[in-house]
């Protein structure tokens, strides 16, 4: 039988991992791993071409000493989003099941006010560890540290609608003390865009990123703290903090 954990918490916290996750489109799964002291969220995408690292600003205690796996999120995130789990009277729980004489956390379970209820399993640790590895990453120094602006991601929206179906990279360039980004280069339609017009450091070396995910990450800056970091080796780091957890996006460049 198992052994239900109450934790009002866990809805917003699983609202919040899928928001920075699932909902940029291009993740299958997450690994949530826990210590009694903090939370850590990882996932990669399949063509590792964006790797993301979070920490809760405060240990979820249904995750304390356990790793578990989300898959199927479009599923979770239908379960969170239904009015009926999101009354007062309602209860969103996570529950535990005894395996190799310890108890880990198998579910959520939803229970409306009028007693309708639903279940998503979570993946079990061995199953995520197995098909999600952990991925490693000891910091780096960058050369070039932003916390964009409102208006020049307006314009860098504005440019990419017109031109991601034909030039899908942006690159950042240093001139004079400012910050722009290239879209499109010498012999077809391009622009360049400014998005900071006092930064330190330079960038010294060509590299490209993809303008699509790149925008996606920024828009969560729409109700958090965003940062944006290059080097001149060619990583480009962007951090997302929501209020709940902080969101590291790691993006090795492209050619």
């Amino acid at each position: 039988m198992e052994e239900i954990m109450s934790n009002n918490y866990i809805k917003d916290t699983l609202k919040d991992v899928i928001r920075h996750t699932h909902d940029l489109g291009i993740f299958e799964m997450v690994k949530i791993k826990g210590t009694t002291t903090q939370t850590e969220i990882e996932t990669v995408d399949a063509d590792k071409t964006v790797i993301v690292k979070g920490t809760s600003n405060d240990p979820v205690a249904d995750f304390a000493d356990a790793t578990v796996g989300l898959s199927r999120m479009g599923v979770l995130k239908s379960f969170l989003q239904y009015p009926g789990y999101d009354t007062d009277g309602a209860t969103v729980q996570v529950n535990t099941q005894e395996r190799n004489g310890e108890q880990v956390p198998t579910e959520v379970q939803f229970v409306s006010e009028d007693g309708g209820d639903a279940h998503y399993r979570f993946m079990l640790a061995d199953v995520i560890n197995q098909q999600l590895k952990e991925i490693k990453f000891k910091g780096a120094e960058f050369d070039v540290t932003i916390s964009p602006g409102i208006e020049p991601m307006k314009n860098l929206a504005y440019f990419t609608g017109a031109l991601a179906a034909y030039e899908p990279n942006f690159m950042p360039k240093t001139e004079a003390g400012a910050l722009y980004f290239y879209i499109g280069g010498q012999g077809s339609d391009r622009t360049k865009v400014l998005i900071d017009n006092n930064v330190e450091g330079e960038i010294t070396t060509e590299w490209n990123w993809p303008l699509d995910i790149v925008l996606k990450i920024l828009r969560l800056g729409n109700s958090a703290m965003v940062d944006m970091s290059f080097n001149n080796q060619g990583l480009l780091q962007i951090t997302v903090d929501s209020g709940m957890s902080k969101f590291t996006y790691l993006l090795p460049a492209r050619s």
